[in-house]
């Protein structure tokens, strides 16, 4: 590697020094008729728009620029009391001096018969709150995808399932020209629109509309909108693909958009049962996946849900389509509306092997496990904006999904002592089927005044929803060894629904206070009500009859919540400073209808922030932030009823639960070097909480846990990114190392005695980038150490590592032809026997364009050509260490087939070659 790395930097070398144009001249004042210094003179590549160099003229009015590379650019001449002059050139072997001579910048005032405007935009820079990228800046391939161009641009990073995050923190939402692109999987629009319809990227924060993201003080919500080129945004384009290796594996894909002013219509269909379609993070579904599936709830009193991860692994066969429909029917009225069916099913295999450590002793598992699971739902989402007059705004949005789902899976586990040997085995089976729906509704009333940045703002939300499951649990037990234990088998019956309703008041008032300070006035009322009604049913001749009391219950949880803000802003050019607290009043009943016990809970806090952003320049920023938040406990972790759907590890909720409190820190900077092109990020992060949601477990002397939610103080928490991006031969060569870190210390409760888990992560890489006329190339290197440590057994300090190596080249040749290729080689170290895998995946493909506006493209594609592929993981969890494999899709061939329509008289890849 280190000899191809050197390689590369030779031969670049000898490209840079070869042979260049040199530019020069002498610029004149027309008013005085002398030389005129300082005049700025910039070369501007015209194929992509970027500033090769630039410098100014002297006291002579001289000017000579650096040599550069044979091609096409504008040299433009600027000066502030001077119109601009420009001239281009186009480079020739033959002649590589130019001299302009004598140039005579005009008054700004002259009348001209023709005036050309140039404008030149910073490939990254901010406009207010808003990081914009410009799309052209970034050269990707041909046929390029949204996705493509996101892994192109500085501090965004898109991992395998399509999720983004922008300097160290996740996008929220992704949205197209400000709207939602096919509800609300980003994947849709990232994964299937054109690099080269997309004018600009911009990644900005803003308050959230859906209380479902209402987890701290300052709800706000990171976004990232694709703001479309006017030319996408007139007649139609899209694409129709299909891919098959006709034994097993298939894609196919259709989207077609359609624009007209302010009318955009769109449809999107996919079916596949490859990696391509493997269930995102917006894919899982809440109802009846419970070990699939965690539950939390805001400081607002409501529900969000978060997969597991264990996204992207199996075998999956999806099928989604969507139909998006966006107009303004009038000058004040703005409609949207779409659909979209969504059916996935994932069949995996898993094996597992944990190490648990207590005071004075130690055992393992070794777990395999098969699981189907079928999701399917349909989701529709009604948007209107009125404008009632100049002042006021009403925006009435609902959304309505209709799921069911079912899944099953067989659990085998062993249990071992610490000197090796088998103690016994279970055998569980789980299977379900459910189906539910949510319905929420959001009016909000913006009304403006006569004074600049006065604003009301009124919200009223509501939501519901409704679950209804019904399960079987099977169990079977197996002693190895000598024992007086005894477990029974399980054969039960399980219902289970759910039932939530949420509704929410809120008004808002900015005043501003000066021209550069603003308050702001906030008061919310919160309703919230939550039922979970629980019956295990056994199994007794032959017919399920026997309700088992110990294991069923009707719980209700109410909440109220009363919350009043108060928020200050002040703002100048350089500097914004936010400042504020919201206090609030949380009054909770849980009703035990089952045992007919009655809690009450009344809580009082404050939820303190503030955020500070200094701009240094306009490509240069560091923003500081503090924020509170306050969680309350799910209804699943108060339902005070064992949950046996693994008897080895059962839980049970806890009534007493309190809100927890969270105190977070975070630093962010930003610095973009236009010139030189350099970009460089770095960020942290502290969290310290107060009444932390953590477990109180013991063990039995056969294995078995018994788990509760309970608070504990003082959970803390820390990491840290850093990035920068350095071009060399004028951005030919870009090298990208990255770093970055966490560290956590958390309590728990095991066997009544107090633990305490410090888990570190670092991981420090590397990445080349080569960008030349038809080869583009990577390579990343990475490499990460982490190590766990329990305070209550010393033998469970078990550092783990990783290090990784991956490559990427696309060739351009002859006939319309490209070549591409990437390999990944992974090493894992230090694991659990069977588990130190070190794995070699290797991918290529071969294209070829047809038409004048290669609007057709054949390729054929080899997937994990050397049959190595396969998901490994470590997880850490208090006193368990755990390491999973899980089967993934292997070696496999696609012919495919792609054909792109549009509108335009051009092929839609122009702009990027």
């Amino acid at each position: 590697m280190k000899t191809l790395f050197t390689g590369v930097l030779f031969m670049l070398s000898i490209y840079s020094f070869a042979q260049k144009l040199t530019i020069s001249g002498n610029v004149q004042d027309t008013i005085a008729k002398e030389p005129l210094k300082n005049a700025i003179v910039m070369v501007v590549k015209l194929m992509d728009s970027t500033l090769v160099d630039f410098t100014r003229t002297n006291e002579q009015g001289l000017f000579k620029l650096k040599p550069v590379p044979i091609d096409t650019y504008q040299v433009i001449i600027s000066h502030p009391k001077f119109a601009d002059q420009g001239y281009f050139i186009f480079g020739d072997k033959k002649n590589l001096e130019y001299d302009f001579g004598k140039i005579i910048l005009q008054p700004k005032n002259i009348s001209l018969d023709e005036v050309t405007i140039f404008a030149f935009r910073d490939p990254i820079y901010y406009k207010g709150d808003t990081l914009i990228y410009t799309a052209d800046s970034f050269k990707v391939k041909a046929n390029a995808t949204v996705e493509d161009l996101l892994k192109k641009l500085p501090g965004l990073k898109v991992d395998k399932d399509g999720k983004i995050t922008s300097q160290g923190k996740a996008v929220d939402k992704v949205l197209v020209d400000g709207d939602e692109f096919f509800g609300s999987d980003p994947t849709v629009a990232t994964k299937n629109l054109n690099a080269s319809s997309i004018e600009s990227v911009q990644v900005y924060e803003k308050k959230s509309d859906d209380a479902v993201n209402s987890t701290t003080g300052e709800e706000t919500q990171k976004i990232l909108n694709l703001k479309l080129k006017d030319a996408a945004k007139k007649g139609y384009f899209g694409k129709m693909s299909g891919a098959s290796d006709f034994q097993k594996f298939y894609e196919g894909e259709t989207l077609a958009n359609y624009f007209k002013k302010k009318l955009k219509v769109s449809v999107f269909g996919l079916a596949s049962n490859t990696p391509r379609s493997s269930f995102g993070w917006g894919d899982m579904f809440k109802y009846g996946l419970n070990n699939e599936m965690n539950m939390g709830q805001n400081d607002n009193g409501d529900n969000f849900y978060y997969g597991n991860s264990n996204q992207n692994q199996g075998i999956p066969q999806t099928i989604k389509a969507g139909a998006y429909y966006s107009n303004k029917i009038s000058k004040k009225t703005k409609i949207n509306f779409n659909y979209s069916y969504n059916s996935n099913q994932l069949n995996a295999k898993t094996t597992n092997h944990s190490q648990y450590f207590l005071t004075d002793t130690s055992y393992s598992s070794s777990n395999a496990t098969q699981s189907v699971q079928r999701n399917e739902a349909h989701n529709v989402n009604f948007l209107i904006d009125q404008n009632i007059d100049s002042l006021t705004d009403i925006s009435i949005n609902s959304k309505i999904k209709f799921l069911s789902d079912g899944s099953s899976s067989l659990n085998e586990t062993d249990f071992i002592r610490s000197d090796n040997i088998k103690t016994r085995n279970t055998s569980i089976s789980n299977s379900s089927k459910g189906n539910g729906y949510d319905i929420s509704n959001n009016i909000k009333l913006l009304r403006k005044f006569k004074k600049k940045d006065r604003l009301l703002t009124l919200s009223y939300n509501n939501a519901f929803s409704n679950n209804e499951s019904v399960g079987y649990l099977k169990t079977d037990n197996s002693f190895y060894r000598d024992t007086i234990s005894n477990i029974n088998s399980i054969n039960q019956k399980k219902t289970n629904v759910n039932n939530s309703q949420n509704q929410f008041i809120g008004v808002s008032f900015m005043e501003p206070l000066t021209k550069k300070i603003k308050m702001e006035m906030s008061y919310d009322y919160m309703y919230y009500k939550s039922t979970q009604d629980k019956k295990s049913i056994n199994n007794i001749g032959g017919d399920y009859i026997q309700l088992d009391s110990n294991l069923t219950n009707n719980f209700i949880n109410t909440k109220q919540i009363n919350r009043a803000g108060l928020k200050f802003i002040y703002e100048i050019k350089k500097l914004r400073f936010i400042a504020g607290a919201k206090a609030r009043n949380v009054f909770v009943n849980n009703n035990n209808i089952f045992k007919n016990r009655h809690i009450d809970q009344n809580f009082n806090n404050i939820l303190p922030f503030s955020s500070l952003r200094y701009k240094f320049t306009d490509n240069k920023s560091m923003d500081v932030s503090y924020k509170t938040n306050s969680t309350n406990p799910s209804i699943a972790q108060l339902q005070p009823v064992p949950d046996n759907t693994n008897p080895n590890f059962i839980s049970i909720g806890n009534p007493n639960l309190l809100p927890t409190f969270t105190n977070e820190f975070d630093l962010n900077f930003n610095s973009w070097k236009p010139i030189s092109g350099k970009y460089t990020w770095f960020g942290a992060s502290y969290m310290i909480t107060n009444n932390d949601f953590s477990n109180k477990t013991s063990y039995d002397g056969i294995g078995r846990s018994v788990s509760q939610t309970i608070n504990v103080n003082g959970n803390q928490s820390g990491s840290f990114f850093f990035g920068t991006s350095i071009p060399f031969f004028s951005k030919k060569l870009e090298v990208q190392p990255n770093a970055n870190g966490s560290v956590s210390n958390n309590k728990t409760i095991i066997n009544n005695l107090e633990n305490k888990t410090l888990d570190l992560r670092t991981n420090i890489g590397m990445e080349l980038r080569l960008n030349l006329e038809n080869i583009t190339a990577g390579v990343t290197g990475f490499t990460e150490y982490n190590k766990s440590s329990s305070t209550l057994n010393t033998n469970s300090i078990k550092p783990y590592s990783a290090q990784g190596l991956t490559g990427n080249v696309s060739v351009k040749l002859p006939k319309k032809i490209i070549l591409e290729s990437d390999a990944a080689y992974t090493i894992n170290g230090q694991r659990s026997a069977g588990y130190n895998i070190n794995y070699f995946v290797w991918n290529a493909s071969v294209n070829k364009t047809f038409f004048k506006k290669e609007s057709l493209i054949v390729g054929l594609y080899a997937y994990d050509m050397l049959n190595q592929n396969i998901n490994v993981n470590r997880s850490i969890t208090s006193n368990i260490i755990s390491d999973t494999k899980t089967n993934i899709i292997s070696r496999y061939f696609l012919l495919k087939a792609t054909f792109k329509f549009n509108s335009n008289k051009e092929k839609e890849e122009d702009e990027f070659d």
